[in-house]
């Protein structure tokens, strides 16, 4: 290990596109003295495809969920010719586009990855850091997680054992291999309906396995995007909007028996829905079938809740990730197995007051359009132009008391909120800033 050490004043984890929005609202609230760790050697995070199943990255036929409309950096809108719902391919061009824009490579190295951040006594960051020229130590005042949270894949056990091929959904990239093969997709989330929904068109046989009933929405509710319908609500109280979107959702859809899905026994937005199109054409089909929860497996046979029994060559895990960061030591902001955050609006810890979450929310939208709002009012608070609440364990707790009447209380959605009801959260916390006045 090195002995010099350099310093910055903030230290930014991950160059996907939550680091990239980090690194140009600091710049432009005039915090040049930055850098930013991306372990592989490019920007785009989970976006930036790579046909390497052990390396993070979508899957070869991913598309945004969230329309392009309401999926653009605020200074940087995308293309007006890409489609509703770009590819990955366009989606990394265009972060390409934007780090391009602005000169944010200059802040970031390369395969470079964050070991270790500890913090020292009193304030501050000391991280190991291993790059091309080995391990060394840095230093920073400030240190912001941009690095997503969909790293760790989360496995359920699976009693018995079964002979046939299992992965994580996080390891699958396109249907190649998959020809002819019985595959069964753990999960009703949209990796697993888009899994599902791409094997049907080459494998023998496709099944998706649901533990409990999910809505699963289309994208596009007469002919347009059912983000951009939903946004058209906003003027209204919440209790028109939810109830105005579950009639239309039900006057659209129908039953979910059409499309042998269990009916959901919760409102919709009380769980996080699945945004799909193409799935709900294929349980139309027959071409994609509906199993319950996993039980067990003996051989190549996987049997379920309902007494139901299948053969299966191959069993994808579309069952969600672990939120964990390995580089924080000894159990540090390990909240794998929690049902809510102990941070301040999604981003702060109350007892540290200079280690920041970018990113770390699950909306019914775009993650990195919050997170650029996210990250100016960081960049506020570094600057000092944004206080903290003295009362910041007692905001939590109120967060989480409202969080609980609203979602279901389950691991799953520990960072779920409401794409519109925090990014006017966020702005109105950025006007405050803007104007010098405290926190409310």
């Amino acid at each position: 290990m090195s002995s010099a050490i350099r310093h910055h004043n903030v230290c930014i984890i991950g160059a996907g596109p939550c680091g990239l929005t980090t690194i140009r609202n600091l710049e432009k609230r005039g915090l040049d003295d930055l850098v930013c760790h991306e372990a592989s050697d490019e920007i785009g995070g989970l976006w930036a495809y790579n046909e390497d199943p052990q390396r993070p990255s979508v899957y070869d036929s991913a598309h945004i969920i969230s329309s392009r409309r309401l999926s653009s950096f605020r200074d940087y809108p995308m293309p007006a010719d890409y489609p509703d719902f770009p590819s990955h391919r366009q989606i990394f061009a265009y972060f390409e586009g934007y780090a391009d824009e602005f000169g944010l490579r200059r802040h970031i190295r390369f395969n470079s990855a964050v070991e270790t951040a500890d913090r020292v006594e009193g304030g501050g960051w000391r991280l190991t850091i291993a790059d091309a020229d080995g391990i060394h130590e840095e230093t920073a005042d400030h240190l912001i997680v941009a690095s997503g949270h969909h790293r760790t894949p989360k496995m359920p056990a699976l009693e018995g054992h079964f002979d046939g091929e299992q992965l994580h959904s996080a390891h699958y990239r396109s249907p190649e291999g998959f020809e002819g093969k019985r595959v069964l997709v753990v999960g009703a989330g949209n990796s697993a309906c888009d899994i599902a929904a791409a094997l049907s068109r080459i494998s023998a046989h496709v099944s998706l396995s649901l533990r409990t009933p999910q809505y699963i929405v289309p994208k596009t509710v007469f002919g347009r995007p059912i983000d951009v319908q939903y946004a058209k609500l906003q003027k209204f109280p919440r209790f028109i909007r939810n109830s105005v979107l579950q009639y239309g959702l039900g006057l659209y859809l129908g039953p979910y028996e059409r499309y042998s899905l269990p009916q959901p026994d919760e409102r919709v937005l009380v769980t996080h829905p699945t945004l799909n199109t193409d799935i709900l054409e294929q349980l139309t089909h027959g071409t994609v079938a509906t199993r319950r929860a996993t039980v067990s497996a003996e051989g190549k046979t996987v049997h379920f809740a309902d007494g139901s029994s299948g053969d299966f060559d191959t069993i994808i895990w579309a069952t969600g990730y672990k939120t964990e960061f390995p580089f924080f030591k000894g159990g540090a902001f390990d909240w794998s197995d929690k049902t809510r955050l102990p941070l301040y609006m999604k981003m702060m810890p109350a007892e540290m007051d200079d280690v920041y979450f970018i990113g770390l929310i699950q909306p019914l939208g775009c993650i990195w359009a919050l997170a650029d709002l996210q990250a100016e009012l960081v960049a506020h608070a570094v600057k000092g132009t944004w206080e903290r609440p003295a009362d910041m364990t007692r905001r939590i707790e109120a967060e989480h008391a409202a969080d609980a009447k609203r979602f279901r209380q389950t691991v799953r959605h520990a960072v779920e909120v409401d794409f519109h009801d925090y990014r006017n959260l966020m702005l109105g916390e950025i006007a405050r800033a803007a104007h010098g006045r405290p926190v409310a």
